[in-house]
């Protein structure tokens, strides 16, 4: 092969090299990418006890109890690029940062500014007493409670007691403000679904937004339900992603009440957000265990 060719091909590969993959630095580590960055932040943020996700874009997704936040690395990475010998320097601020949004939660957000971001979330007891600190809550039939969040495009930040006392307000006017909230989202993004399961008809919402059980503390959003079957039903929310109704006439039958019992036992004992194993139907205005 002519040696000019031979240096072409050389020349080629090594350039082919760089286009993906890790760099490396003259006299220096590799120089990462935009994944091995991503997944450096990710290990770091790990070791700090924080669990990590994808994220939809070139950003971590870090939780830590019930708190969530999408942590954009663009800047960092650029930061990064400028000078890869700060790697260490750049991943510890990118952690420092998460966590202290992480640990500030609702931090200084005033009730006014918060008040359009409030939403609710059902969730068991037994999920709340694994929390380092309780949130706010209002108590609720079968051993849950409904507890609120800011609820904003990249967080999700439990509110406490100590921002409820803070905003010098009262935890029924929060619920108001959350429950109105999630009333809105539902009837501007959700539809009620109704589909024939054994004869029968079944009701409710299954999205997967995150709020479908808590959409049956929504007193508006039972009332659809209700004027679909032109009277009370019995509901069930066995995990978070599902919330199902049934005629009371219909799911009171001995034969389908058993149906009904054995399979959102079943659903609840296999999800992996349980929320309820209980039936519930409305009295004077409030759910009740059925």
């Amino acid at each position: 092969m002519p040696s000019r060719l031979l240096f072409l091909l050389v020349s080629l590969t090594a350039a082919l090299a760089s286009c993906g993959g890790d760099e490396r630095a003259d006299d220096g580590p590799p120089v990462l990418d935009r994944s091995s960055f991503a997944e450096v932040v990710r290990s770091e943020l790990r070791s700090a006890d924080v669990e990590v996700g994808e994220g939809s874009g070139f950003e971590v997704h870090a939780e830590k109890g019930l708190d969530w936040v999408d942590v954009a690395l663009e800047q960092a990475f650029a930061a990064y690029r400028r000078a890869p010998e700060r790697r260490e320097t750049v991943v510890a601020a990118v952690v420092d940062e998460t966590l202290r949004r992480l640990d500030e939660g609702v931090g200084e957000l005033s009730f006014a500014a918060a008040r359009s971001s409030l939403m609710p979330l059902l969730k068991p007891r037994f999920t709340l007493r694994t929390l380092e600190e309780e949130p706010a809550q209002t108590t609720f039939p079968a051993d849950l409670a409904v507890v609120y969040a800011v609820a904003r495009e990249n967080e999700f930040l439990v509110v406490t007691p100590t921002d409820v006392r803070r905003w010098g307000t009262s935890l029924a006017r929060v619920h108001e403000a959350a429950v109105a909230n999630l009333l809105r989202q539902t009837e501007t993004e959700e539809k009620l679904l109704c589909e024939p399961l054994a004869g029968n008809e079944l009701c409710g919402w299954a999205s997967g937004d995150g709020y479908d059980a808590t959409r049956m503390v929504v007193p508006a959003l039972r009332r659809q339900i209700e004027e679909v079957y032109d009277g009370p039903a019995v509901y069930a929310v066995p995990m978070e992603s599902v919330f199902v109704a049934l005629s009371f006439e219909i799911a009171t039958r001995r034969n389908t009440e058993e149906a009904l019992r054995a399979k959102v036992e079943r659903d609840f004992s296999m999800a992996d957000d349980p929320v309820s194993p209980e039936l519930f139907v409305e009295r004077r205005g409030k759910l009740v265990v059925f």
